[in-house]
């Protein structure tokens, strides 16, 4: 008996010093890891254009990492690392070809602030400038860019949508609780139920926190009862019949129903531009019409049933939400030849597990499956910094920076990692490696059963 009392007391101590040797790793919360943006060369809007890439030139200029935080707009805008991406497009068509192209380049880092630094590079043709747009269109921080989506959500224009139009009316109603007994109820809320005909009437909540869908049809939404706060309910397109009808609950499982009563203060007619556009600043620089197309995109993807939109899912503020494009226009004569150059800012995504840090970059090469057909791809990486890892393998060192040549578009993207050193140390907790921590813990747990179980077979053996 006492022996088995030794191998659990060890166990447990060997688990406590693992443990504690852990600790510091999971102790500290503070932010490890930092969303860059994905670059992606130039595309087609036509997918009928006869246009081809003979070659591809990809030149990456990385001299500095970024910081991990920008308190300052002027700090963020000296960091100048690039990619350029030389074209060579060729028609083979018997009659001249007017294209309109894209280059989608990222939206905003999570280390920095978007837009004011967008426009700082030329677009080039033969050498010379060509004009150029900066476009947006919705995309969320540390999404992934899908190019058949992505590209749907770039309009000419406000977008056409079945249900959503600029001019489409929209009606503010305003309420605020009274009467119910915050001191017995401190969780009390407030909810009414929709069930509308989403093809006619749509209603977003300002400010609802929760909601379900109900067994007889329909969507609950709800939200606490704050007397002070105002309660907002925006009606989108034509009138609710009947009206809200409100109910204050106990608390917010919404079962028991209290007293208290929701009054109308007021109501304000609108535009849904204005509605879409209420958060709209034009020191963005983002056209108005490419903000309200990402907000009806937000709209339409963010409805519950019953033509309901939660608060919760919605921020009308566009500037952290946005995919930055380059449109620009290209002619090119039947059998002519013309080299285009396309210059943009990237920004890796950061790994502080690694000591030192290791940055990510990443450029969609799969967006020129666009292109009638593509040739040869060489990529350059002029950096003083190791290259760690790589995807597609094959890079070679070429003093000072790495080079890449491929025969054909690759099947996966373009994604490298640089470091400042050779080998930097990989994340680890508190000394051991995670695989070496999880097969301890493993290994005493089975000590632990183990134990506890021929005790209990030589305590029934005696008895």
């Amino acid at each position: 008996m006492r022996a088995w009392r030794k191998i659990l007391t060890l166990s447990f101590t060997l688990l406590l010093l693992v443990s504690m040797s852990a600790a510091p790793a999971f102790a500290n919360s503070a932010q490890s890891y930092w969303h860059g943006t994905d670059a992606a060369g130039a595309m087609i809007t036509d997918g009928d254009c006869p246009i081809t890439v003979e070659k591809e030139w990809l030149t990456f200029d990385i001299g500095q990492f970024p910081e991990n935080y920008y308190r300052e707009e002027a700090d963020f805008l000296k960091y100048d690392a690039r990619v350029r991406a030389e074209y060579t497009f060729y028609n083979p068509a018997d009659y001249t070809v007017e294209a309109t192209l894209v280059f989608p380049f990222g939206g905003a880092p999570d280390y920095g602030e978007a837009f004011a630094y967008a426009d700082k590079y030329d677009i080039t043709v033969d050498g010379e400038p060509v004009d150029h747009e900066i476009r947006h269109t919705l995309f969320f921080p540390g999404e992934q860019f899908k190019l058949d989506e992505d590209l749907e959500n770039l309009h000419e224009g406000y977008m056409k949508d079945s249900f959503y139009r600029p001019d489409m009316p929209v009606t503010k109603f305003t309420y605020q609780a009274s009467g119910v007994d915050l001191e017995t109820y401190n969780a009390a809320s407030a909810a009414f139920v929709l069930n509308t005909d989403e093809a006619r009437t749509r209603v977003y909540f300002q400010n609802c926190n929760g909601g379900r869908s109900l067994e007889e049809g329909g969507v609950q939404m709800e939200s606490w009862v704050e007397p002070e706060k105002l309660m907002e309910v925006y009606v989108i397109g034509e009138p609710l019949e009947p009206m809200i009808d409100w109910k204050i609950y106990e608390n917010g499982a919404c079962e028991t129903e209290i007293e208290g009563t929701m009054t109308l203060m007021g109501t304000e007619s609108m535009t849904l531009k204005d509605f879409a556009m209420a958060e709209y600043d034009a020191k963005y620089g983002v056209m108005e019409s490419d903000w309200y197309n990402a907000v009806i995109t937000l709209l339409r993807n963010c409805k519950w049933e019953g033509g309901a939109i939660p608060a919760f899912d919605v921020n009308f503020n566009m500037s952290h939400q946005l995919m930055q494009w380059y449109e620009y226009d290209i002619v090119i004569g039947p059998g002519e030849r013309i080299e285009n150059t396309v210059t943009a800012p990237i920004y890796p995504s950061i790994d502080g597990d690694y000591e030192p840090p290791v940055y990510k970059y990443t450029y969609l090469l799969s967006p020129a499956q666009t292109w009638a057909d593509f040739g040869t791809l060489d990529i350059e990486v002029n950096t003083p910094f190791y290259m760690t890892k790589s995807g597609p393998e094959g890079f070679e060192w070429q003093n000072p920076g790495y080079e890449l040549h491929l025969d054909s578009l690759p099947d996966e993207e373009l994604t490298f990692t640089l470091c400042a050193d050779e080998k930097p140390d990989a994340p680890g907790i508190g000394g051991f490696s995670q695989s070496i921590f999880f097969f301890v813990a493993t290994f005493i747990t089975g000590m632990i059963s183990s134990t506890l179980y021929l005790r209990r077979k030589e305590k029934r053996e005696k008895q």
